[in-house]
Protein backbone atom coordinates (compact mmCIF):
# COMPACT_ATOMS: atom_id res chain seq x y z
CA UNK A 1 0.00 0.00 0.00
CA UNK A 2 1.37 3.41 -1.03
CA UNK A 3 1.72 5.85 1.84
CA UNK A 4 0.83 9.52 1.57
CA UNK A 5 3.43 12.25 1.98
CA UNK A 6 1.85 13.13 5.32
CA UNK A 7 2.24 9.54 6.56
CA UNK A 8 5.81 9.37 5.28
CA UNK A 9 6.74 12.58 7.06
CA UNK A 10 5.06 11.44 10.25
CA UNK A 11 7.29 8.37 10.16
CA UNK A 12 10.32 10.55 9.42
CA UNK A 13 9.50 12.73 12.42
CA UNK A 14 9.38 9.64 14.63
CA UNK A 15 12.71 8.55 13.19
CA UNK A 16 14.24 11.95 13.96
CA UNK A 17 12.90 11.96 17.49
CA UNK A 18 14.23 8.49 18.32
CA UNK A 19 17.59 9.42 16.81
CA UNK A 20 17.79 12.45 19.08
CA UNK A 21 17.98 14.96 16.23
CA UNK A 22 15.19 17.19 17.59
CA UNK A 23 14.54 18.82 20.95
CA UNK A 24 11.11 17.96 22.32
CA UNK A 25 10.94 20.87 24.75
CA UNK A 26 9.95 24.41 23.73
CA UNK A 27 9.52 24.93 19.99
CA UNK A 28 10.49 28.53 19.07
CA UNK A 29 9.11 27.96 15.57
CA UNK A 30 5.67 26.85 16.69
CA UNK A 31 3.83 29.94 15.40
CA UNK A 32 5.45 29.72 11.95
CA UNK A 33 4.83 25.98 11.77
CA UNK A 34 1.18 26.44 12.70
CA UNK A 35 0.93 29.05 9.96
CA UNK A 36 2.37 26.61 7.42
CA UNK A 37 -0.11 23.94 8.48
CA UNK A 38 -2.94 26.43 7.99
CA UNK A 39 -1.68 27.23 4.48
CA UNK A 40 -1.48 23.50 3.71
CA UNK A 41 -5.28 23.27 3.81
CA UNK A 42 -5.30 24.89 0.38
CA UNK A 43 -2.02 23.38 -0.85
CA UNK A 44 -0.88 20.08 0.73
CA UNK A 45 2.66 20.65 -0.59
CA UNK A 46 3.07 23.38 2.04
CA UNK A 47 2.49 20.78 4.74
CA UNK A 48 5.15 18.59 3.16
CA UNK A 49 7.54 21.56 3.23
CA UNK A 50 6.84 22.04 6.94
CA UNK A 51 7.47 18.37 7.61
CA UNK A 52 10.71 18.31 5.63
CA UNK A 53 12.04 21.35 7.46
CA UNK A 54 11.36 19.52 10.73
CA UNK A 55 13.19 16.30 9.93
CA UNK A 56 16.03 16.84 7.47
CA UNK A 57 19.27 18.78 7.09
CA UNK A 58 18.97 18.55 3.29
CA UNK A 59 18.10 22.05 2.01
CA UNK A 60 14.36 22.40 1.33
CA UNK A 61 13.58 24.35 -1.84
CA UNK A 62 10.30 25.82 -3.17
CA UNK A 63 9.44 24.95 -6.80
CA UNK A 64 6.92 26.11 -9.37
CA UNK A 65 4.10 23.57 -9.36
CA UNK A 66 4.00 23.15 -13.16
CA UNK A 67 7.66 23.42 -14.20
CA UNK A 68 9.18 22.12 -10.94
CA UNK A 69 11.96 24.68 -11.34
CA UNK A 70 13.18 26.31 -8.13
CA UNK A 71 11.10 29.42 -7.44
CA UNK A 72 13.24 30.70 -4.58
CA UNK A 73 16.31 30.06 -2.47
CA UNK A 74 16.42 27.14 0.01
CA UNK A 75 14.39 27.95 3.11
CA UNK A 76 16.47 29.17 6.05
CA UNK A 77 13.70 28.13 8.42
CA UNK A 78 9.95 27.94 8.95
CA UNK A 79 9.45 31.71 8.89
CA UNK A 80 11.07 32.02 5.46
CA UNK A 81 8.80 29.25 4.20
CA UNK A 82 5.75 31.13 5.51
CA UNK A 83 6.83 34.31 3.71
CA UNK A 84 7.38 32.42 0.45
CA UNK A 85 4.08 30.53 0.42
CA UNK A 86 2.14 33.66 1.33
CA UNK A 87 3.48 35.17 -1.89
CA UNK A 88 3.32 31.97 -3.99
CA UNK A 89 0.62 29.82 -2.38
CA UNK A 90 0.51 27.22 -5.17
CA UNK A 91 4.22 26.31 -5.22
CA UNK A 92 5.46 22.81 -4.57
CA UNK A 93 8.49 21.72 -2.57
CA UNK A 94 11.74 19.88 -3.32
CA UNK A 95 15.05 18.81 -1.81
CA UNK A 96 18.38 20.08 -3.09
CA UNK A 97 20.37 17.46 -4.97
CA UNK A 98 24.15 17.16 -4.64
CA UNK A 99 26.74 17.31 -1.87
CA UNK A 100 25.19 17.79 1.58
CA UNK A 101 26.32 19.53 4.76
CA UNK A 102 27.08 16.24 6.49
CA UNK A 103 29.42 15.11 3.70
CA UNK A 104 26.90 12.82 2.06
CA UNK A 105 25.34 13.24 -1.36
CA UNK A 106 21.85 13.05 -2.84
CA UNK A 107 21.80 11.91 -6.47
CA UNK A 108 18.82 11.20 -8.71
CA UNK A 109 17.75 10.16 -12.18
CA UNK A 110 14.90 11.79 -14.11
CA UNK A 111 12.97 9.96 -16.82
CA UNK A 112 9.66 8.45 -17.79
CA UNK A 113 8.83 5.06 -16.29
CA UNK A 114 9.26 3.40 -19.69
CA UNK A 115 12.72 4.92 -20.21
CA UNK A 116 13.88 3.93 -16.72
CA UNK A 117 12.66 0.36 -17.18
CA UNK A 118 14.45 0.13 -20.54
CA UNK A 119 17.67 1.45 -19.00
CA UNK A 120 17.45 -1.01 -16.10
CA UNK A 121 16.81 -3.91 -18.47
CA UNK A 122 20.03 -3.07 -20.30
CA UNK A 123 22.37 -1.80 -17.58
CA UNK A 124 20.86 -3.27 -14.41
CA UNK A 125 20.68 -6.94 -15.32
CA UNK A 126 23.13 -9.81 -15.53
CA UNK A 127 22.85 -12.70 -17.99
CA UNK A 128 23.50 -16.30 -17.01
CA UNK A 129 23.68 -19.09 -19.56
CA UNK A 130 21.90 -22.37 -18.90
CA UNK A 131 23.85 -25.33 -20.27
CA UNK A 132 22.87 -28.94 -20.77
CA UNK A 133 24.88 -31.98 -19.74
CA UNK A 134 26.95 -31.68 -22.92
CA UNK A 135 27.95 -28.14 -22.14
CA UNK A 136 25.72 -26.57 -24.80
CA UNK A 137 23.92 -23.31 -24.03
CA UNK A 138 20.21 -24.05 -24.14
CA UNK A 139 18.87 -20.82 -22.64
CA UNK A 140 19.92 -17.51 -21.15
CA UNK A 141 18.35 -16.16 -17.98
CA UNK A 142 18.54 -12.50 -16.98
CA UNK A 143 18.17 -11.27 -13.41
CA UNK A 144 18.03 -7.73 -12.08
CA UNK A 145 20.83 -6.35 -9.93
CA UNK A 146 20.03 -4.83 -6.54
CA UNK A 147 19.42 -1.07 -7.02
CA UNK A 148 19.86 -0.36 -3.29
CA UNK A 149 17.39 1.51 -1.13
CA UNK A 150 15.99 4.50 -2.97
CA UNK A 151 13.17 7.03 -3.20
CA UNK A 152 10.73 7.17 -6.11
CA UNK A 153 8.81 10.34 -6.96
CA UNK A 154 5.92 10.14 -9.40
CA UNK A 155 2.80 11.88 -10.67
CA UNK A 156 -0.68 10.52 -9.95
CA UNK A 157 -3.67 11.50 -12.12
CA UNK A 158 -6.77 13.28 -10.85
CA UNK A 159 -10.03 11.43 -10.34
CA UNK A 160 -11.92 10.34 -13.44
CA UNK A 161 -14.55 13.01 -12.81
CA UNK A 162 -11.91 15.72 -13.19
CA UNK A 163 -11.14 14.78 -16.80
CA UNK A 164 -13.20 16.12 -19.69
CA UNK A 165 -13.22 14.56 -23.16
CA UNK A 166 -14.36 15.98 -26.49
CA UNK A 167 -17.51 14.71 -28.15
CA UNK A 168 -16.57 11.96 -30.61
CA UNK A 169 -18.63 10.13 -33.20
CA UNK A 170 -18.02 6.64 -34.48
CA UNK A 171 -16.48 3.46 -33.14
CA UNK A 172 -12.91 4.22 -34.27
CA UNK A 173 -12.97 7.68 -32.73
CA UNK A 174 -14.39 6.28 -29.49
CA UNK A 175 -11.66 3.64 -29.29
CA UNK A 176 -8.95 6.25 -29.95
CA UNK A 177 -10.32 8.53 -27.25
CA UNK A 178 -10.58 5.61 -24.81
CA UNK A 179 -6.95 4.70 -25.44
CA UNK A 180 -5.94 8.31 -24.78
CA UNK A 181 -7.75 8.23 -21.45
CA UNK A 182 -6.08 4.95 -20.47
CA UNK A 183 -2.66 6.38 -21.37
CA UNK A 184 -3.32 9.56 -19.46
CA UNK A 185 -4.53 7.63 -16.42
CA UNK A 186 -1.41 5.46 -16.44
CA UNK A 187 0.90 8.47 -16.63
CA UNK A 188 2.99 6.77 -19.31
CA UNK A 189 4.36 10.06 -20.60
CA UNK A 190 4.94 11.67 -17.20
CA UNK A 191 8.48 12.27 -15.97
CA UNK A 192 9.43 10.90 -12.55
CA UNK A 193 12.50 10.65 -10.34
CA UNK A 194 14.48 7.94 -8.55
CA UNK A 195 16.93 9.13 -5.87
CA UNK A 196 19.62 7.70 -3.59
CA UNK A 197 20.98 9.23 -0.38
CA UNK A 198 24.62 8.19 -0.09
CA UNK A 199 26.09 8.45 3.38
CA UNK A 200 29.34 10.29 4.13
CA UNK A 201 30.70 7.41 6.21
CA UNK A 202 30.32 4.98 3.31
CA UNK A 203 31.95 7.41 0.88
CA UNK A 204 35.04 7.85 3.04
CA UNK A 205 35.46 4.23 4.13
CA UNK A 206 38.61 2.74 2.70
CA UNK A 207 39.10 5.53 0.19
CA UNK A 208 41.88 7.51 1.92
CA UNK A 209 39.81 10.66 2.42
CA UNK A 210 38.22 10.53 -1.03
CA UNK A 211 34.55 11.24 -1.68
CA UNK A 212 32.21 10.13 -4.43
CA UNK A 213 31.20 12.77 -6.97
CA UNK A 214 28.78 12.78 -9.88
CA UNK A 215 28.02 15.23 -12.70
CA UNK A 216 24.81 15.91 -14.59
CA UNK A 217 24.77 13.75 -17.70
CA UNK A 218 22.47 12.10 -20.22
CA UNK A 219 22.34 8.31 -19.97
CA UNK A 220 20.93 5.85 -22.50
CA UNK A 221 17.21 5.58 -23.33
CA UNK A 222 16.50 9.20 -22.42
CA UNK A 223 17.42 8.78 -18.74
CA UNK A 224 19.05 11.85 -17.17
CA UNK A 225 21.41 11.73 -14.18
CA UNK A 226 21.07 14.68 -11.79
CA UNK A 227 24.05 15.53 -9.58
CA UNK A 228 22.75 19.04 -8.89
CA UNK A 229 19.38 20.71 -9.07
CA UNK A 230 16.28 19.69 -7.13
CA UNK A 231 14.38 16.51 -6.28
CA UNK A 232 10.66 17.44 -6.29
CA UNK A 233 8.80 15.96 -3.34
CA UNK A 234 5.27 17.38 -3.56
CA UNK A 235 3.22 19.52 -5.94
CA UNK A 236 -0.34 19.84 -7.18
CA UNK A 237 -0.47 20.86 -10.83
CA UNK A 238 -3.16 23.11 -12.30
CA UNK A 239 -4.47 20.15 -14.35
CA UNK A 240 -5.12 18.13 -11.18
CA UNK A 241 -2.12 15.79 -11.25
CA UNK A 242 -0.41 15.30 -7.87
CA UNK A 243 3.29 14.65 -7.27
CA UNK A 244 4.31 12.48 -4.33
CA UNK A 245 7.21 10.36 -3.08
CA UNK A 246 7.25 6.70 -2.04
CA UNK A 247 9.71 7.51 0.74
CA UNK A 248 11.29 10.58 2.29
CA UNK A 249 15.09 10.47 1.71
CA UNK A 250 15.79 11.76 5.22
CA UNK A 251 13.92 8.74 6.62
CA UNK A 252 16.36 6.42 4.88
CA UNK A 253 19.52 5.59 6.77
CA UNK A 254 22.34 7.04 4.63
CA UNK A 255 23.97 4.02 3.07
CA UNK A 256 26.02 2.67 0.21
CA UNK A 257 24.87 2.89 -3.37
CA UNK A 258 25.57 -0.36 -5.27
CA UNK A 259 28.90 -0.23 -7.08
CA UNK A 260 27.30 -1.23 -10.38
CA UNK A 261 25.18 1.93 -10.19
CA UNK A 262 28.24 4.05 -9.34
CA UNK A 263 29.90 2.74 -12.50
CA UNK A 264 26.77 3.09 -14.62
CA UNK A 265 26.29 6.67 -13.43
CA UNK A 266 29.93 7.56 -14.04
CA UNK A 267 30.71 8.25 -10.39
CA UNK A 268 34.29 9.28 -9.61
CA UNK A 269 36.36 9.39 -6.42
CA UNK A 270 37.81 12.83 -5.71
CA UNK A 271 39.67 14.41 -2.80
CA UNK A 272 37.33 15.40 0.05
Amino acid sequence: MTMTNAELLAGARDHALTAGTREAAIDPDREARDHLRALSRLNPAVGVAEGLLAVTTIPVVPVDRDTLVASGEPFGGFSEAVQHYQQRPHDGVALQIGAQRDGGVLVAIRSTAAAWNAWLAERGTVARDVVDEDGRVVATNRSYLDPGRHTKVHWSPPGVHARTTPVVVGRVALMAEGEKVRTDRAGVGEVGWVAWQIGAAWQLAGKDGMRLAFTNKALDHGVELLAEGVLPMAAHRADGWTLSATEVPCAIEPAAVPLWLVDAFGGKWVKA
